[in-house]
């Protein structure tokens, strides 16, 4: 019986010293992306500032796999961009020579505590934890995406730019939350709110904000209307759903 007793006082330790472990790593994640993000946000007004005002583009045509991102015309999309303005590779240049460098956790675009896939999987193509708000580019009347005018934004510290992305591993937290592939861009749906229930947002005006996925969703996945604290389209007042 004192057998007994002393190994369940060691497995309730041993329980609570897991938690505490895990709490702390979550909270050193959390702290470490939100640096991370602050700096892309950075970049970013760097990137409108250099480009006459003029957002980048949210990703290229085509799939996003390496061969893509290192196409000529790819050069302008986001993910190649900002890395060089932080002197960082460019995604593209990453994956004509070295693909595990997107994975480096010194890497500007890989998010710490996010749940990358293994090494197969993961050098087929990069897999971005984090993603430009797709309501922002929508298509012209030729079915074209153009780089947005800064000027268009009526509230730019308000509305998002870039989000942590959910990845497939990635738990998520509304069951209305969809879009967990990993690709470049996405809306509101693919939040992943991967540290302690939050996740980082960087808005236009280049902070960046850790947020709960029930700030920004319903239960169902829609975008909370009306736009109050926080916007993903042009005007707080279209509707992005």
């Amino acid at each position: 019986m004192e057998l007994l007793v002393v190994v369940a006082i060691i497995a309730a330790l041993a329980t609570i010293a897991f938690t505490v472990i895990q709490s702390s790593r979550s909270k050193a994640d959390q702290a470490s992306a939100l640096t991370k993000m602050r700096s892309l946000g950075t970049a970013f007004g760097s990137y409108v500032a250099d480009s006459s005002g003029l957002l980048p583009l949210e990703d290229a045509v085509g799939s996003n796999d390496w061969q893509t991102a290192a196409k000529p015309e790819s050069q302008e999309v986001w993910y190649n961009a900002l890395p060089r303005l932080m002197s960082a590779p460019t995604v593209g240049e990453l994956g004509e020579s070295n693909p595990a460098g997107f994975y480096d956790k010194g890497y500007p675009l890989c998010i710490p505590g996010a749940p990358y896939p293994g090494a197969n999987k993961r050098l087929g193509s990069p897999m971005f934890a984090v993603a430009m708000n797709s309501r922002l580019q929508r298509k012209d009347e030729n079915g074209e995406k153009k780089p947005v005018p800064m000027v268009r934004i009526m509230e730019p510290s308000k509305t998002v730019i870039f989000f942590e992305r959910g990845l497939p591993n990635d738990k998520k937290t509304l069951p209305g939350q969809s879009g967990f592939d990993g690709s470049p861009k996405g809306n509101a749906r693919a939040f992943a709110a991967r540290h302690n229930q939050q996740g980082a947002l960087i808005f236009v005006d280049g902070h960046a904000e850790m947020h709960k996925a029930s700030d920004l969703l319903t239960p169902t996945g829609k975008i909370i209307m009306p736009q109050t604290a926080v916007v993903w389209s042009l005007n707080a007042d279209d509707d992005p759903n």
